[in-house]
C-alpha cells in the first residue's frame, strides 16, 4: 500500500540567513478527526481499528491541498451546465489557469492548471469531471511537434497520465492532494523532463455529485481520452497535438485499456502507450494474492458497480460487515490508506464465490485487458515481486496478446526482485527515453519483444522508505 506523510522533521537555518527565529515544524497531522460512537458501532470496529482509521484519515486530510473538495469552488459544476442536454464529451467547462501552488508540494519551477471537462460514461452519457495539467519551466523541444492550432513554436509535448488508485470518494482526486498523489513516481519526473502532464482525476473523484465506477478500466480510459481533448481545447496554441499515454498500477491498466480504445476510437496525434505494473485480468490478480488490501479493492469495485451494471447489488459480493465499512468510508470521505485500514482485519468481507457470479463475469468481460487489438506501440514494464499486479497474470496476458496479434508492437520488460511501485524507479530512464523516442519519431520494430532485466548490484532498497514533507520556511 502506498502512503506518504507530511509529518514534519524540524526546520533548520541555511548558512548566511539572518534574524527571524524559526521553530520545529508541527509534527502532528493538521486534522483532529475522530469517529463518533455510532460510527464505530455501525462498522463494528475494535478500539485498535478505530484508532488506526482515525490516524489514517487525519493523515489523508492533512494532505489535502486546502480543505475538502466540497469547500473548493473549483470543483463546483458551472450553474449553466445542462444535465438533460449536456455538451459532448471532451468539452472544457472551467479553467483555473494558474493553480495556487502554496497549497501543494510540487518541485520548484513547475506550474499547474486545473480544469473541469466532460467525460463519457460506459453508456455514453456526458458527465463533468476534473483534471490537472502540470507544466514544465520550458517545453522539451522535438522536431515537427505541432499544436492543435497548427502553431509549432514553443509547443509543450503532452503526456496523458492515468493515476494509480488514490481512493474511491471525491476527496481522493489527485488534483486535490498536495503531491498530486503519484508525485515522483510519474508526474514530477515527466514535467521536470519537459513534458506537459495532463492527468484526469477519474469520474466521481473531485466533482462529487457523480458515482465512481472504480476499476472499470474502459470508463477511466474515457476519462483520459477526454481530459486530453479538453486540455488541448483549453490550450490550442500551447499543447502538442501529439501525445503519449502512460499509467502505473490501476493507471497501467487504464493506459492499456486506452490503447485498446485507441484501436476502436482513434484520437489524432497518438504516439504510443506506457503501461507499468498494469492490471490486466483484474479478478485473477486479486485472487492470486488474497492480501487484505484486495478486500478493500473488491469492496471499492462493488461500491458503485450498479452505476454501470444496474442489476448488481452490493450483497452479491460483500458481507454485511464489508457493506457497513464501505458505507463508513464514504461517510468520512476516506481514501486509499483509510480504506486499507478499514479492511485490514480477519473479518470475512467477501462472500464465497463472489468472483464466480454473473456480475463478476460481466465485470471481467468489460474491464480486462489483453486478448484484443490495441494501438501500439506499447511498452509494458512489470516487476516479478509485485503483490498487486501479479507477474504470472501479466505474463499470461502478454503471451496471449502476442499469440493472437503477432504483428503488434509490444515491448515487455520484466524486472527481477522488483515490486509494484518500484518498477517505475528500476529503470526510470528507460520509460522516459521511450517517450522521447516516440516524440522524435524513432521507429519501433513490429512484433512482440520480451526481456528480463536482472539487477547488477542486487535489489537492496527496493522498497520506498521516504516521504515528502511540506517546508513552511522555504529553506
Amino acid at each position: 500500500m502506498r502512503s506518504f506523510c507530511f509529518a514534519s522533521l524540524g526546520a533548520f537555518l541555511v548558512e548566511g540567513t539572518t534574524a527571524a527565529l524559526i521553530y520545529s515544524q508541527n509534527d502532528t497531522f493538521n486534522s483532529s478527526f475522530t469517529l463518533t460512537a455510532a460510527q464505530k458501532t455501525a462498522a463494528n470496529l475494535t478500539a485498535e481499528e478505530a484508532h488506526n482509521v482515525e490516524v489514517a484519515l487525519q493523515w489523508e486530510q492533512s494532505n489535502y491541498a486546502g480543505g475538502s473538495v466540497r469547500d473548493d469552488a473549483f470543483y463546483d459544476v458551472p450553474d449553466d451546465f445542462d444535465q438533460e442536454n449536456p455538451p459532448p464529451p471532451g468539452t472544457l467547462l472551467k479553467l483555473e489557469l494558474f493553480t495556487n501552488l502554496s497549497l501543494y508540494t510540487i518541485p520548484p519551477s513547475l506550474t499547474m492548471s486545473r480544469f473541469l471537462y466532460t467525460t463519457e460514461t460506459l453508456n455514453g452519457t456526458s458527465i463533468p469531471s476534473s483534471a490537472y495539467i502540470l507544466w514544465p519551466y520550458t517545453p522539451r523541444a522535438f522536431n515537427n511537434l505541432t499544436s492543435c492550432s497548427g502553431n509549432g513554436s514553443a509547443v509543450f509535448p503532452l503526456v496523458g497520465l492515468a493515476h494509480g488508485t488514490s481512493g474511491q470518494t471525491p476527496e481522493c482526486a489527485p488534483s486535490h492532494i498536495r503531491n498530486l498523489y503519484d508525485e515522483f513516481h510519474e508526474p514530477f519526473p515527466l514535467a521536470l523532463a519537459g513534458y506537459a502532464v495532463v492527468a484526469p482525476d477519474y469520474l466521481g473523484l473531485g466533482v462529487s455529485r457523480y458515482p465512481t465506477p472504480y476499476f472499470v478500466l474502459p470508463s477511466q480510459a474515457n476519462d483520459l481520452a477526454y481530459a486530453i481533448a479538453a486540455a488541448q481545447e483549453a490550450f490550442p496554441n500551447t499543447l502538442s497535438k501529439e501525445f503519449v499515454a502512460m499509467g502505473q498500477s490501476q493507471g497501467g491498466g487504464v493506459a492499456w485499456s486506452f490503447a485498446q480504445r485507441q484501436a476502436d476510437r482513434p484520437m489524432a496525434g497518438y504516439l504510443g502507450t506506457v503501461a507499468v505494473s498494469p492490471f490486466t485480468d483484474i479478478l485473477a490478480d486479486i485472487t492470486a494474492d488474497p492480501i487484505a488490501e484486495n478486500s478493500a479493492r473488491v469492496a471499492g469495485i462493488a461500491q458503485e458497480l450498479d452505476s454501470v451494471l444496474p442489476s448488481f447489488q452490493l450483497s452479491d459480493w460483500l458481507t454485511d460487515a464489508a457493506i457497513a465499512r464501505r458505507s463508513l468510508l464514504h461517510d468520512i470521505g476516506g481514501c486509499q490508506v483509510t480504506g486499507g485500514y478499514l479492511f485490514s482485519s480477519d473479518t470475512p468481507f467477501l462472500k464465497d464465490g463472489w468472483n464466480e457470479t454473473e456480475a463478476a463475469v460481466w465485470y471481467s468481460n468489460t474491464s480486462d485487458n489483453g486478448n484484443r487489438t490495441f494501438a501500439g506501440p506499447m511498452l509494458v514494464m512489470q516487476g516479478d515481486s509485485d503483490g498487486n499486479a501479479n507477474v504470472h497474470v501479466t505474463n499470461k496476458t502478454v503471451d496471449a496478446t502476442c499469440q493472437y496479434f503477432p504483428e503488434s508492437t509490444l515491448q515487455y520488460v520484466q524486472y527481477t526482485g522488483i515490486g509494484h511501485v518500484p518498477a517505475l524507479y528500476a529503470q526510470q530512464y528507460r520509460w522516459l527515453q521511450w517517450i522521447a523516442d516516440r516524440f522524435s519519431g524513432v521507429p519501433v520494430p513490429v512484433g512482440c519483444v520480451k526481456e528480463v532485466v536482472n539487477p547488477v548490484r542486487g535489489t537492496a532498497g527496493a522498497q520506498q522508505n521516504w516521504f515528502i514533507e511540506y517546508d513552511e520556511y522555504g529553506v
